[in-house]
């Protein structure tokens, strides 16, 4: 569950996205809010990925292994993968198939199982998750991902108006007109430097 006092991301209206979003640039740098198990995992709770006992479980087992830190760079590996199949969709070669290879192997993992039950007017989907592994985090990430490349307009994946910035949102709004991460991170700092320049220059 996402928390006013999150120290991610949570702006790019599609859960892949927010995933791809945990590398900002920050004081002129690029800045990883992924670097060990507890921060994957306290991404993946945020999402709603993992429930809080599912969570605590994977670090009481795994937090501070030689399997964690893999499964951190598996985490790695497929945001950078995420990123090249999202700004180089056509690209071909070794680099497009090794970007397409990373994801699916994060597929190929087994996590869980999915049920349908009856909910108030119709039905919804309850994930079991079961984690034997820690890399098996990467799995409702990868459906993530997989959802935004086949069923999400690209047209409508954008990254943010700031040149500055990397941050992806998926344009939801009205009119798709959408041109910022967020006002407050990057909209309103953009509109008072252009207003300070234009003033500067009369």
């Amino acid at each position: 569950m996402v928390s006013s006092a999150s120290r991610f991301l949570w702006l790019g209206n599609h859960r892949a996205l927010d995933f791809l979003n945990t590398e900002p640039v920050q004081r002129g740098g690029r800045v990883d809010l992924l670097p060990d198990l507890r921060s994957l995992v306290g991404w993946s709770e945020e999402a709603g990925f993992l429930d809080r006992a599912a969570a605590a479980g994977v670090l009481e087992r795994w937090e501070g292994s030689n399997e964690g830190a893999r499964a951190v760079e598996r985490a790695h590996e497929l945001r950078a993968a995420l990123r090249a199949l999202i700004e180089r969709p056509r690209e071909r070669g070794a680099s497009g198939q090794g970007a397409l290879d990373a994801l699916n192997r994060a597929l190929r993992l087994d996590a869980g199982s999915t049920e349908v039950a009856r909910a108030r007017g119709g039905f919804v989907r309850r994930v079991h998750v079961r984690i034997d592994e820690p890399a098996q985090l990467l799995r409702p990430i990868a459906e993530a991902a997989a959802g935004l490349l086949c069923d999400v307009d690209p047209g409508l994946v954008k990254r943010c108006g700031n040149p500055d910035c990397v941050l992806y949102f998926h344009d939801t709004s009205k009119n798709h007109a959408r041109r910022w991460c967020s006002m407050d991170l990057c909209g309103n700092r953009r509109k008072v430097a252009a207003h300070y320049h234009r003033h500067r220059g009369g």
